[in-house]
């Protein structure tokens, strides 16, 4: 049987699907602090502040997991290339289904006072640490794994599952505050979907238990031993490919995170629309991404990976204005419509090749921690401090929103000419 048969048996479908189903369940994890923060936690962890200070204080909470994000890169994508890929994502998701669970449990700034807010920050570092070793690690074991033809489409199953966590986190809390009220909701409700991380813990360490290490990785490492600090080697060798994963992945998250987590706080603390019925928008967006990934992946198996992320970017600037024009009419269908443009289809287009397009501009014995490198800072630089900036830009401004269309702007010009720069190996042998 030819090698590129015998990737796709039974044991290379339990991989992705393993891969698949960890990277929904930490996604779950992640937003569900996003969508519970903007609603929730500056009466309950910052209450002491005024509206803009509490709000700027959860996005800072918000921002913190983002910062811990390319240390966790770093810490698993050494050790996911010095022992590999499996063990690593055992790890990473149980620190982040315990820090979920812990989230749920904590008590009110009322209650204790300032360690609230301070087990907060701690449990959502700890977050962002394990999220940061999760994604390359599944994305490489996975890539690694994969037919050479079909390897963008497959590893596009890890990001196309990330919808699936963040679908189930914003339908479990816009069903939760719809059903129990907003007070019921600030109060206590919002513990739930926290404290079901448990559960979901117990499922996902079931289901990565039975999958195999990469291939590739155990023959690279029988033919030339295991690399001694590959992080070292990434940024010693590899800084080229660092910058550019750094801004594919710093425009994608930049748009998402201001389209979804930025938004969602502005419609109800500024615009005073019904929680229940802005946290109902991110579940439909995300459907239409989660469709969506796998078909483009495809695509860019055969046309490439640049042409559907440079056209992604170029259609994000022109939207990005205009769905703030949107919000304006503080119509909830119409806020839904643009969300589903947004995420669905504009960021799609970004988010889908990505996967493959990062790990793919390192060799294998490397591949986690360069990538790792390149997307967690993106994302740091991009999606974690962009909501924060956000609100300190229209802040500065009276409440505008045109500083925050012209910072997303310099963010998209810089990924422009990243990407046009940038090599294409969607067709090219990992090695």
């Amino acid at each position: 049987m030819p090698a590129a048969d015998a990737k796709t048996t039974p044991a290379f479908r339990r991989l992705v699907v393993a891969s698949s189903l960890g990277s929904a369940i930490e996604h779950y994890d992640f937003f569900i602090y996003a969508f519970t923060a903007p609603l929730v936690f500056d009466h309950f962890f910052f209450p002491k502040m005024d509206s803009v200070a509490s709000m700027m204080a959860v996005y800072a909470t918000f921002a913190v997991g983002f910062v811990a994000r390319p240390l966790g890169g770093m810490v698993f994508g050494h050790y996911g290339d010095k022992i590999g890929r499996k063990a690593m994502l055992m790890m990473t998701f149980v620190i982040m289904g315990v820090a979920s669970f812990l989230i749920g449990c904590l008590p009110r700034y009322d209650s204790v006072g300032l360690f609230a807010p301070i087990a907060l920050i701690v449990l959502r570092f700890l977050q962002g640490f394990a999220f940061g070793g999760e994604y390359m690690n599944a994305v490489s074991l996975t890539l690694e794994n994969a037919p050479q033809a079909r390897r963008g489409f497959f590893a596009s199953w890890v990001n196309a599952s990330g919808p699936i966590g963040i679908i189930v986190a914003s339908g479990l809390i816009a069903l939760l505050s719809g059903a129990t009220g907003k007070e019921a909701f600030i109060d206590w409700v919002w513990r739930i979907p926290f404290l079901f991380s448990f559960v979901l813990v117990v499922i996902g360490t079931y289901i990565r238990h039975s999958v195999d290490e990469s291939l590739l990785l155990k023959k690279k490492q029988a033919q030339a031993g295991t690399q001694k600090a590959p992080i070292l080697e990434a940024l010693r060798s590899h800084k080229k490919a660092i910058v550019l994963g750094c801004l594919a992945n710093m425009v994608h998250s930049s748009f998402q995170y201001l389209s979804t987590v930025f938004v969602i706080g502005y419609a109800v603390k500024t615009l005073g629309m019904s929680p229940a019925k802005v946290t109902s928008g991110p579940m439909f967006a995300n459907i239409a991404e989660m469709l969506m990934v796998p078909l483009i992946a495809f695509w860019s198996d055969k046309l490439g990976r640049k042409p559907f992320m440079i056209l992604g970017v170029v259609l994000a600037m022109i939207w990005f204005p205009i769905f703030f024009q949107i919000l304006a009419m503080k119509d909830p269908l119409f806020l839904i419509l643009g969300l589903v443009v947004s995420i669905g289809l504009i960021h799609g287009l970004m988010f889908a090749p990505e996967a493959a397009f990062t790990a793919e501009l390192f060799p294998t014995e490397i591949r986690v921690s360069g990538s790792s490198l390149g997307k967690q800072f993106g994302i740091i630089f991009g999606g974690g401090m962009a909501p924060l900036v956000a609100t300190w830009l229209m802040g500065q401004a009276g409440g505008s929103t045109t500083p925050v269309i012209v910072y997303f702007e310099v963010i998209a010009i810089l990924a422009f000419v990243g990407l046009l720069v940038a090599p294409d190996k969607a067709r090219t042998a990992l090695d």
